[in-house]
């Protein structure tokens, strides 16, 4: 029988415990609410972080100081202002691939029970990587885009002029096709996606951007006097093919009636550093109303042609511009320029929808001193393409650091030449190889019932026979997987200076023709955006 006094002892040994127990709940608890409170700020930390990466990379690789600041001060919007507080941020682009920029926040974080022990704070680190994909170089690995063979109607094929360089520094080599864009009020179908208003008048084209095309002028550090320069910038019709099949003079044509007035206006500006927004671009040049409205046809002899200029209208009633100092020569846009990088951008939406033509052109840049510049097609262009049974042209320059990605080729209303195909080259240092790839299409012609929407894995992409175009006015997707293996060489025959990773698109047809398309090409993903540490 257990005692009064065991039974006292035996509570007092009970409160110990109870209390030994509150004190290591509580300890528990503080211990919770530390570590809680720990991964809540962690959190907020990588938040800003992430943040912080994301505004920053834009401006690489050209403005490393811009992208410090940038990621600095989003950083400090999300609450961690580096030297305040404690708090350190570090923004630095990679040395092995200059377009992905690492952010690190490092802050402390206040404790609670632990200050029980004599410790205040922890201190918080994270990192956070975003990569930017610049927009795909497109069409010419030289400093000039859009320069063909100029051809007469006395001309036998292939033997048309050469295009002298702006400088006088001698001929240009044949990048077998001039640039082009189409007026406003031009049908889609003739192979511009994005210039022409109407898509089976009075059908819109849902795809028309008034903002027309795009075109990157790069000056290296160094440059002296840098200038952009224009080829036959006007519109000036030259009449039917040759016999040889290739279009007379830079190609200008009307589609429909001649007679009628066609726009086109190039406007230079300095890109500020964000190459995929237009919002922030300040115009330095621009030819304004120089090239508006402009109704006139070569009559000279040598371009005459068949003359027949379109409709069946010859345009006699057009001015006569075969002595225009801006046909078939080249205008002086912008000069004076230092390093940097520039955006053409060339519309015709300026015009009215009566206007109804391509007008072609070509683009040089050149400086006094200095690296080589650069000039190419942004992400997107449109040629008038000249082919000759087997046919090569430069598609895009593809870095190494996108090795294992997937490429997007977009071809508008491509080979509306009898029997046409295509192939994709892959730079190798020994040469090239065939790329294997899959294909999808937005449709089908109506002449080619029951023809497969998709296909692949492939080497060729025929889009055309001897009955029928198979993709008149279609998008076609081309999509190729970049080897992991990749890595951007040379290739034999690319010119000095060009650069390594130059992809080739190959036309095969039957014979002689030409073709206007508008091409695209991505790295497929977002342009920006956070990669795994």
């Amino acid at each position: 029988m257990r005692t009064a006094k065991f039974r006292r002892e035996q509570r007092g040994q009970v409160l110990v415990i109870v209390a030994i127990m509150i004190v290591a709940l509580l300890g528990f608890t503080g211990l919770v609410t530390d570590v809680a409170w720990y991964e809540v700020n962690l959190m907020r930390i990588q938040r800003a972080a992430d943040a912080a990466a994301l505004a920053g990379v834009v401006y690489l690789p050209g403005n490393v100081a811009g992208a410090q600041n940038a990621a600095l001060a989003e950083s400090s919007k999300n609450g961690f202002a580096n030297g305040l507080n404690g708090v350190t941020v570090t923004a630095t682009p990679e040395a092995l691939n200059n377009l992905i920029l690492g952010v690190t926040v490092t802050a402390p974080v206040r404790s609670w029970f632990a200050r029980l022990f004599g410790v205040t704070q922890f201190n918080a680190r994270r990192n956070a990587r975003a990569e930017f994909v610049l927009p795909v170089p497109m069409g010419s690995p030289q400093n000039y885009y859009g320069i063909n063979v100029v051809c007469r109607n006395t001309d036998i094929s292939p033997n048309c002029p050469l295009v002298a360089s702006a400088d006088g520094s001698g001929n240009l080599a044949a990048l077998g096709f001039f640039g082009g864009v189409e007026a406003r009020g031009t049908e889609r179908q003739n192979g511009d996606a994005y210039s022409t208003y109407y898509n089976g008048n009075p059908t819109l084209n849902t795809g028309f951007d008034p903002n027309g095309y795009q075109y990157i002028v790069e000056f290296g550090p160094g440059t002296v006097n840098g200038s952009v320069w224009l080829y036959d910038p006007m519109f000036c019709a030259t009449g039917g093919a040759t016999s040889g099949g290739r279009r007379l003079g830079v190609g200008d044509l009307w589609f429909g009636n001649g007679g009628t007035g066609i726009s086109t206006v190039y406007n230079l500006m300095d890109m500020n550093g964000t190459p995929y927004t237009l919002s922030d671009d300040m115009l330095i040049a621009s030819s304004g109303g120089l090239f508006v409205n402009s109704n006139a046809v070569d009559k000279g002899a040598l371009y005459r042609g068949d003359g027949n200029y379109g409709g069946g209208s010859n345009g006699s009633g057009s001015a006569d511009c075969q002595g225009s100092a801006y046909h078939n020569n080249w205008y002086r846009l912008a000069t004076g320029l230092d390093e940097g990088q520039y955006r053409l951008q060339v519309v015709t939406s300026s015009g009215s929808n009566a206007e109804n033509a391509i007008n072609g052109f070509g683009v040089e840049a050149t400086s006094l001193g200095g690296p080589t510049p650069r000039v190419y097609g942004q992400s997107r262009m449109e040629a008038f393409i000249v082919i000759n049974n087997t046919s090569v042209f430069y598609l895009a320059q593809i870095a190494a650091a996108h090795a294992g990605k997937t490429l997007d080729i977009r071809l508008f209303d491509p080979g509306d030449i009898s029997s046409t195909n295509f192939k994709i080259r892959i730079p190798t240092s020994t040469g090239f190889q065939y790329a294997t790839f899959t294909w999808t299409t937005t449709g089908i012609s109506g002449c080619a019932p029951g023809s497969a929407a998709s296909g692949g894995p492939t080497q060729t992409l025929v889009t055309s026979t001897s009955l029928c175009n198979y993709y008149n006015n279609q998008w076609v997707t081309i999509s190729v997987p970049i080897p992991v293996t990749y890595t951007a060489p040379v290739s034999p025959g690319d010119p000095p200076g060009a650069g390594g990773g130059w992809w080739k698109i190959e036309y095969g047809t039957l014979g002689t023709g030409q073709d206007i398309t508008t091409w695209e090409v991505n790295i497929r993903g977002n342009p920006v955006h956070l990669i795994t540490p």
